[in-house]
């Protein structure tokens, strides 16, 4: 192997960050990075916008909250399922009209029906001392009803301390659901690659330029890294102005690096081989 090839081999992450994100021009030196260099990037990169997007979100929360205990013992409403009925002290109450969700709790009702549900939201959840309705207005099949009675767990006692109780599981389920939304976040982000870098050779194609289809999906996957970032970031503000515009933004940047990239590559062919 040439000496030029070791060098770029021995790329340091950081080096990849800042060649990917802020340099075009020297994406070559990134196409010749052997493909576990690429994976372990691609890793830290789903890492970093999965702690941006998920886990400082909600370890932030549970920080201001003195933790998953401190929470349900001295900030949940106090509530108790017991001999299948469910109490709960405090009536609440969402109506998200642009989400067309509505959900009241109301344990001072005796049993919710489907004549309780306001028929104009796509989505209702009434909970009463008895009972759960869930209620989708289905565009096309209509509304479709389904109860969930209490008397099912009319053995089980349920209360702010048994659930307290079971913090140390309660840790172990969200690391969990952040391991599965990492996943899914890394699916995603091939498979947008997959699209890019089809969407690129086939422009490679029509200017005949000798590279790759390897290739193609490479500079995808690295064009996308400022993208995933700002969209992270974007979630972590939680507006939906904010996160559409940065969808865009993503969609754009991405679109812009690859394009600076090709002609990068296709002026020069000999800085790929």
């Amino acid at each position: 192997m040439r000496q030029s090839d070791n060098m770029e081999n021995d790329m340091s992450i950081a080096d990849r960050f800042i060649t990917a994100m802020f340099l075009p021009s020297e994406y070559p030196a990134l196409l010749k990075l052997k493909t576990g260099k690429v994976v372990s990037y691609l890793c830290v990169l789903i890492l970093l916008a999965c702690m941006i997007q998920y886990a400082i979100p909600v370890l932030g929360a549970i920080a201001g909250n003195g933790g998953v205990r401190n929470y349900i013992m001295y900030q949940l409403p106090e509530f108790s399922l017991e001999n299948g009925v469910l109490d709960i002290a405090e009536r609440i109450e969402v109506d998200n009209e642009e989400a067309g969700l509505y959900v009241l709790v109301d344990t001072d009702a005796d049993r919710y029906t489907e004549a309780d549900v306001e028929k104009t939201r796509a989505e209702s959840i009434l909970v009463s001392s008895t009972n759960i309705l869930m209620y989708n207005n289905v565009a096309g099949l209509g509304g479709m009803a389904q109860e969930q009675k209490f008397s099912e767990f009319k053995d089980a006692v349920i209360n702010n301390k048994t659930i307290a109780d079971m913090t140390p599981f309660i840790y172990i389920m969200l690391l969990v659901m952040f391991g599965m939304l990492y996943i899914a976040s890394f699916a995603r982000y091939l498979f947008l690659g997959l699209c890019y870098g089809i969407l690129m050779h086939l422009l490679v194609k029509v200017m005949m330029g000798n590279m790759s289809f390897g290739d193609s999906y490479k500079v995808a996957l690295f064009a996308q890294s400022v993208g995933v970032i700002v969209s992270a970031l974007a979630y972590f503000i939680g507006q939906p102005v904010i996160i559409m515009t940065a969808s865009a933004f993503a969609m754009f940047v991405t679109i812009i690096i690859m394009n600076r990239v090709l002609f990068r590559i296709t002026g020069s062919p000999r800085d790929v081989l």
